[in-house]
């Protein structure tokens, strides 16, 4: 390998979910070198020993291809103000290493050698937290290269160098020597055989305790993350078998020492034996003490329903019909009660009826809460009363894991009411944090379309409710939306029938054939700038994707948006993170539950400033500033995936539909996705693929004990 010295003169591009870097290495010959690595971006002024090879690249031409990188301690004082400089303390500025240096005067050199500068904490006029960040911070700088050196020698990216030392200190590549399976609970999108390769360049035994149990949670996290709350222990063996290798007998006896300590729960059920986590097993049989606890206290209001009712139609000048008149009476008498149907049925209507029937009975505390902010702002719309999101409501902890609530059990919500729509987007652990925090006395009332996608997560909430028949219900099937040239929720009753929809164009239902992705991609754009300029806000046209993934998938569709309508042009600003471009005016989706930012996995917004250091986005309820460090779980959302539409409402959806997304093309994927729009529906496709979609019912089947324990079979 070469080696070269310099110091970094721009940092170019910067990838932080794989740590690519691009940067100018000036050399001290003053050639700048163009560098490129997969090691954790240096910042601007470091000074670098690089090892690696001279390439040439055949677009960008001659590069050095940095294999292993280490800082440079500074020989001289500038070189040490800027090495200080660089550690990026906040509070640490340059008036404040300008008192370190003035301090220490030549002594800092030597100083900054130091494995243990502990000296940098006697110095005066400083904060003393600064000092102690200064002080673990320089000591970190040498264990940092030391983990980089380790992960390089292991054939690892140094990405998780950084968070590594921030969760094991000094103590990080003894930590990973003595069990490298650390690293999927460090990074928990980690594949398993990530922390396999370290494993086997350590030449630990495949049968080594550690990477038994580790493959054991890693394969149930997995699992999880596929829906199943549980699984039959006599199709997990075999599965840890494909991961782990042919040691049945030895994972046997590490599920057995696992569940003798309490990190797996076993329940046997007709016959077959099912494998829990805790934290899936606790939200499962919580859930359903919770649910039968909600059952049991309390009585049906005072109130005169079928009086209330009739003054309700005179005074709204609407007639319900007899199944809502049926629901609204179920959520009125009973104290738990779920009422399903698909759209143009009138679920939103029951809803506002229910908040006035229950204000006139004298119960005035009526919380209204949906899975996503959208949700939550179409249903404050529709009913003229303030809804929100589950999470909002529930209050989440900051910092901690996801469903970690401030209300609960011991602190639950102050509410007479408590009514949840798009509850087919319920998972089982927001299913029960949720009825952890409703006081017993409250009455409850589930809403959804048991026919939606189901949720992202463990469990099926609203079909096993449903199913159970453990609380009362009403199915709603008489389409009450059903105005003439109604088109959008006919085809999707069609749709959800097995048949065919209707396909020839109308003023609020069109299809669009094309047959090649390059000819999908042209006309969803056309069709897109074309349907922009006819809503009153940008946001209310949405292109909608069956898959996320590949040429025809919804980032590769937004990118090519963003390039045609939002180009990069002079007197624009815009960032690129993680290879990602930011631009003003970008419409964006927030990806992930951010408790710190109060924004939710699911909202979309645009993006109105750009800074270095932060982006600035408008969402429909709130402006939030977003930081560089946050920017991962923001994404581009001229198209978004239909999981990610699930309880959105747009005026106009435009929906990609082409053979290419083979295994997407299900029946209740393309039933969610035109069920998200209230105007307009643009199908771009063949009707092939639309005919495969119809008769295309998923089967997968998501294992549970959810239903069973709510009847009692369990």
């Amino acid at each position: 390998m070469d080696t070269i010295r310099g110091t970094v003169h721009r940092v170019i591009y910067t990838n932080e979910t794989n740590t690519y870097t691009v940067f100018l290495l000036r050399d001290y010959d003053e050639d700048t070198i163009t560098c490129v690595t997969y090691q954790e971006a240096p910042r601007e002024g470091d000074e670098l020993e690089l090892a690696g090879q001279f390439v040439e690249h055949p677009k960008y031409g001659h590069q050095f291809k940095v294999k292993q990188q280490d800082k440079v301690k500074p020989d001289t004082l500038g070189g040490a103000k800027q090495y200080l400089l660089n550690l990026g303390v906040k509070g640490f500025g340059e008036k404040s290493v300008d008192k370190v240096i003035a301090y220490f005067e030549d002594d800092i050199l030597s100083l900054l050698k130091e494995e243990n500068p502990v000296a940098i904490l006697e110095v005066p006029h400083l904060r003393k937290s600064v000092k102690q960040e200064v002080y673990d911070t320089l000591r970190g700088e040498g264990a940092l290269q030391d983990i980089n050196h380790f992960l390089d020698a292991c054939g690892l990216s140094p990405k998780w160098s950084r968070i590594l030392f921030q969760t094991y200190g000094l103590a990080a590549v003894d930590v990973l020597k003595d069990n490298p399976y650390v690293l999927l609970t460090v990074d928990t999108s980690m594949h398993f055989s990530v922390a396999d390769r370290i494993s086997s360049r350590l030449g630990l035994s495949p049968t080594d305790t550690n990477r038994l149990e580790a493959g054991i949670r890693w394969l149930l996290r997995f699992l999880s993350d596929n829906g199943h709350t549980c699984y039959p222990m006599e199709e997990f063996i075999p599965e840890a078998c494909h991961l782990l290798g042919d040691y049945a007998d030895e994972i046997v006896a590490a599920l057995e020492n696992m569940l003798s300590f309490g990190e797996l729960y076993l329940k046997a059920y007709d016959g077959m034996q099912f494998l829990y986590t805790p934290s899936l097993y606790i939200a499962e049989t919580e859930g359903v003490r919770l649910t039968e606890g909600l059952k049991e206290e309390g009585a049906s209001v005072s109130l005169a329903i079928e009086a209330f009712l009739s003054r309700f139609e005179e005074a709204n000048a609407m007639e319900l019909s007899q199944e809502q008149r049926a629901a609204i009476s179920l959520a009125l008498e009973e104290k738990v009660a779920l009422i399903t149907g698909g759209p143009g049925t009138g679920k939103t209507t029951i809803i506002k009826v229910l908040v006035d029937a229950f204000q006139e009975s004298g119960l005035s505390r009526i919380l209204l809460c949906a899975p996503t902010g959208r949700a939550a702002k179409r249903l404050s719309e529709a009913t003229g009363s303030e809804a929100t999101t589950i999470h909002r409501l529930l209050m989440p902890v900051q910092g901690s894991e996801a469903y970690d609530f401030l209300k609960n059990e011991d602190d639950p919500l102050e509410a007479d009411v408590v009514i949840i729509d798009e509850a087919s987007m319920l998972n089982i652990q927001l299913y029960y944090s949720l009825v952890s925090a409703i006081p017993p006395s409250c009455h409850v009332i589930i809403v959804g379309d048991v026919d939606q996608l189901p949720p992202i997560g463990a469990g099926f909430v609203l079909r096993d409710i449903l199913d159970s028949q453990a609380i009362p219900y009403q199915r709603l099937t008489q389409i009450y939306r059903q105005q003439k040239g109604n088109r959008i929720v006919e085809n999707a009753h069609r749709i959800n029938a097995g048949q065919m929809p209707i396909l020839d164009a109308c003023d609020d239902f069109s299809f669009h054939e094309v047959h090649t992705v390059k000819d999908m991609l042209q006309t969803v754009i056309a069709l897109y700038q074309q349907e922009l300029q006819l809503v009153d806000d940008e946001l209310d046209a949405q292109i909608i994707s069956p898959m996320r993934k590949g040429s025809a998938g919804s980032t590769h569709i937004s990118e090519i948006v963003q390039a045609q309508l939002n180009p990069l042009v002079k007197g624009k600003t815009g960032i690129t993170v993680n290879g990602v471009s930011y631009r003003v005016g970008d419409k964006v989706i927030q990806v992930t539950n951010d408790y710190d930012l109060d924004v939710f996995n699911g909202e979309i917004g645009s993006v109105f400033a750009v800074s270095k250091s932060m982006i600035q986005i408008r969402f429909p309820d709130k402006e939030v500033k977003v930081p560089l460090d946050s920017l991962p779980s923001i994404r581009p959302a001229y198209a978004i995936t239909v999981h990610k539409s699930q309880g959105s409402e747009y005026d106009v959806v435009i929906i990609p539909f082409i053979p290419p997304y083979g295994p997407m093309l299900q029946r209740n994927l393309l039933y969610t996705a035109i069920t998200r729009a209230r105007r307009k529906v643009i199908l771009v496709g063949t009707e092939s693929a639309i005919e495969r979609a119809v008769n295309t019912v998923e089967h997968t089947k998501r294992y549970s004990l959810f239903k069973e324990r709510l009847q009692h079979k369990v």
